[in-house]
């Protein structure tokens, strides 16, 4: 694929990259930014993507994807912070407050992937059921049925310690 044939295919897609990015990061630089890494991604790519293949859902997928994994670096960043804030005060009560986080963390690194991610969605981001759906694409039912399972395998992992 050459340079023109690229800008006239994915360059008119940037504002619906863009559009995507921010409703699942909620920041503008941090979007622009995802739809940078999508174009450089793409660019690298260019000779394997297949030429009859509609460009606007893989694109889609792809800025969705990149999203996802940003969030979850962000997510784990802030734990990363809540510990470290947490670990610098020296009264017992906040040490073992801190070390109860870490075990609770530590238990929801265990759990299956979708019940991890939507949980920590749901509990550490704070986002409501509907935030949640737009960014996963899982249904209502299921979201609810993924933060029961894990809030369910929590207590049990919680109760063989």
């Amino acid at each position: 694929m050459t340079h023109e044939q690229f800008t006239q295919i994915y360059l008119p897609l940037s504002g619906k990259m863009y559009a995507l990015a921010y409703n699942i990061l909620r920041n503008r630089d941090e979007a622009r930014d995802c739809v940078q890494d999508v174009y450089a991604e793409l660019w690298n790519k260019r000779d394997s993507i297949e030429p009859g293949k509609p460009p606007l859902p893989f694109v889609l997928t792809m800025v969705r994807n990149k999203s996802l994994d940003l969030l979850r670096t962000r997510c784990k960043e802030q734990t990363d912070e809540l510990m470290e804030t947490l670990l610098d005060c020296n009264t017992e009560n906040q040490i073992e407050a801190a070390s109860e986080l870490n075990a609770v963390i530590q238990l929801i690194d265990k759990l299956p992937r979708d019940q991890q991610l939507v949980l920590r969605l749901r509990t550490i981001d704070g986002l409501e059921i509907e935030q949640i759906q737009e960014l996963t694409h899982f249904s209502r039912e299921n979201i609810y049925t993924l933060l029961s399972r894990a809030r369910k395998a929590l207590k049990e992992l919680a109760s063989k310690l």
